[in-house]
C-alpha cells in the first residue's frame, strides 16, 4: 500500500471533523449515535496523525451517550381524523369574527371612499363638538347635500372657539375666509386689532388683505403704511390741473380699496384723520385741507420712515403737488423728487397708509 503524505492525512483529518460536528444539525439522537461512529472509524484510520487517537475516542463516547438516550419528539397522528375537531361554539365564533372584520372593512371604505360616507363621518364630528374636523371634511364635500351651509356653520364655531380662548392668530386665519359670514368680520377686526396691539413698532401686520409696516404707534392708535404699494395706479384719471382733494386716487383709496381690502368692523377701526397738505411757496402751486381715513404720505413723512421703507424701493406718489397742478411730488429710490410727476401716468405707485384705533 502507498504510503499516504501529510497533506492526504491533513484532508482526511478535516473530513472526519466536519462529520463529528454534523451532529449539531440533526434531530433524532439515533442518527447522532451512527454519525459519531463513523467519524470515530475515519479518526481510527489516521493512526497516530494529530489528536486523531483522542478524537476518536472522543467520538465513541459521544456515540454511546446519543444511543442511550432516547428520542424526545412528538408522534405525528396516526389519521387526520385523529385531531380534535374545534366545539360548535369555537366554529361558531369564528364565523362570526369573520363577519364582523368584513363589515368593518366594508364599512371603512364606505365611509371614506363615498360622499354619503364621508358626509355621515363629518355630522358625527360635528354632533361630538369637533367643528374643527368636521368643517375641514364639509369642506371637501363641496356641494353635496347641505355641505356648503354646514362648513360655514362649524367654521365659525371653530373660529369663535379659538377668539373665545385668545387664539387671535388661530382665529384670524379660520375667519378670513368667511368674514361675510354671520358677523364673522367683526371678529376678525376684533382679533387683527388685538394682534396689532402686541406688534411693536417697525413690525409687519397683516390687517385685512394686506401687510402693513407699524411706522408709529401709541398706547391708542398705531400708523400704518402698506409694505407693498398698489401698482400702476394714476395720481388722477386725467391730465387736467388738480389737488390731492380732487384726485381720483383719493376717491380709489377711500372707497374702492377700502371695501376690497377692509372688512366693517376693521373700516370701523380706521380713524379719521385730518390731512393738510400746505401751498408750494417754490412752484406756487396749491394744496388741500381733507379729512380722510386712507390717504398717502407727505415729504415730511416720506424723509422720516425713509428706512422703515427702505426694504420696500418702489416709486410712489405723495399727496403734495409738484411743479405745475397737473404733476404731483413722488419718491423714487426712498428719495422725495419735488418737481412731480404727470398725474395721469399709470407707471407709478400708490403707497396706503392710515391711522387705526387699537384701544
Amino acid at each position: 500500500m502507498a504510503e499516504i503524505n501529510e497533506a492526504e492525512l491533513q484532508l482526511k483529518y478535516d473530513s472526519a471533523k466536519r462529520l463529528m460536528n454534523s451532529v449539531e444539525c440533526l434531530t433524532k439522537n439515533s442518527d447522532k449515535a451512527k454519525t459519531m461512529e463513523r467519524a470515530a472509524k475515519r479518526f481510527e484510520t489516521l493512526g497516530g496523525f494529530s489528536d486523531s487517537a483522542d478524537m476518536a475516542t472522543k467520538c465513541r463516547a459521544e456515540a454511546e451517550k446519543y444511543s442511550k438516550t432516547e428520542d424526545n419528539l412528538p408522534p405525528a397522528p396516526k389519521n387526520p381524523m385523529d385531531i380534535k375537531k374545534p366545539s360548535k361554539l369555537a366554529t361558531w365564533l369564528l364565523r362570526i369574527a369573520v363577519f364582523l372584520v368584513i363589515v368593518g372593512i366594508i364599512g371603512f371604505f364606505y365611509t371614506r371612499k363615498t360622499d354619503h360616507g364621508a358626509y355621515l363621518r363629518s355630522s358625527f364630528y360635528e354632533n361630538i363638538g369637533n367643528h374643527e374636523k368636521a368643517y375641514k371634511m364639509f369642506l371637501h364635500l363641496k356641494d353635496y347635500k347641505d355641505s356648503e351651509k354646514r362648513y360655514l356653520k362649524n367654521r365659525y364655531k371653530f373660529g369663535c372657539e379659538l377668539f373665545k380662548e385668545k387664539k387671535y392668530w388661530d382665529a384670524r386665519n379660520t375667519l378670513r375666509p368667511i368674514r361675510d359670514y354671520k358677523d364673522s368680520g367683526q371678529k376678525l377686526a376684533e382679533a387683527e386689532i388685538a394682534l396689532l396691539k402686541k406688534t411693536k413698532k417697525n413690525g409687519d401686520i397683516l390687517f385685512g388683505e394686506a401687510h402693513w409696516v407699524v411706522a408709529e404707534k401709541t398706547k391708542t392708535k398705531a400708523f400704518l403704511i402698506k409694505t407693498k404699494p398698489v401698482e400702476g395706479i394714476p395720481y388722477n384719471n386725467k391730465d387736467k390741473a388738480v389737488t390731492w382733494k380732487s384726485s381720483s386716487i383719493r376717491t380709489y383709496l377711500n372707497e374702492t380699496f377700502m371695501a376690497e381690502t377692509f372688512t366693517k368692523g376693521m373700516i370701523d377701526k380706521i380713524l379719521d384723520t385730518d390731512v393738510y397738505i400746505a401751498d408750494n411757496k417754490k412752484y406756487n402751486t396749491k394744496g388741500s385741507h381733507t379729512t380722510d381715513k386712507i390717504f398717502m404720505l407727505k415729504t415730511s413723512q416720506a424723509e422720516k420712515y425713509e428706512k422703515q421703507l427702505s426694504l420696500f424701493l418702489r416709486d410712489y406718489w405723495l399727496m403734495e403737488p409738484g411743479e405745475t397742478q397737473r404733476e404731483a411730488k413722488f419718491v423714487s429710490f426712498g428719495k422725495v423728487k419735488d418737481a412731480g410727476y404727470p398725474v395721469n401716468d399709470k407707471n407709478m405707485n400708490a403707497r396706503p397708509c392710515m391711522w387705526v384705533n387699537i384701544k
